[in-house]
């Protein structure tokens, strides 16, 4: 049980050092686009780089700080079924939802990591200007996808020695957990 407990902590730490990229990038991303923004309106210059590197820190701003907010109870999920259920068969349903989430994260993070690896064997280079070379974003993302399944899978793992699931598991309801 120590061995998990431990592997689940790494693996929160991790997905806090995600988390923390995912803000400074979100920061990036909102000077990125203010930049656009009072450049073309302003100035009547736009930036040819601005769409193409805005699209990819969206994508792994949503991903790498997902984990994050799994482990701190931030994801919209419905617990109201959970709270009508008898605990046996709540944490029965919670296993099989984490179970399923765990399997299509997996195979996202697996999709996007071979296609990183395609774009990288083939060179293949964005549509735009800066003809950025696809497989750095991918790469950004498919990562962003992997902590998400590691925070899956500590989830999965906590569930099974009867720890918490998430954070927000260990608050009175009213004091910031996700309902």
């Amino acid at each position: 049980m120590t061995f998990l407990r431990q592997c689940c902590d790494w693996i929160d730490r991790f997905n806090f050092w995600g988390a923390c990229i995912a803000a400074a990038s979100c920061a990036l991303l909102s000077l990125i686009l203010l930049v656009e923004v009072v450049g073309a309106s302003v100035l009547a210059w736009s930036q040819p780089w601005a769409v193409e590197y805005a699209s990819y820190l969206c994508a792994f701003v949503l991903l790498s700080g997902s984990g994050y907010a799994l482990r701190h109870g931030a994801h919209i999920r419905v617990a109201v079924v959970l709270a009508h259920l008898p605990s046996g068969l709540a944490r029965a349903l919670d296993v099989l939802c984490t179970l399923c989430a765990l399997y299509i994260s997996g195979l996202l993070t697996v999709g996007l990591i071979e296609l990183t690896w395609r774009s990288h064997v083939r060179q293949t280079v964005s549509y735009f200007v800066m003809q950025t070379p696809m497989w750095i974003p991918q790469a950004m993302v498919a990562l962003g996808a992997f902590m998400l399944s590691l925070a899956l899978l500590a989830r999965l793992l906590r569930l099974f020695i009867q720890d918490a699931p998430d954070l927000a598991d260990e608050r009175e309801i009213g004091q910031g957990a996700a309902e």
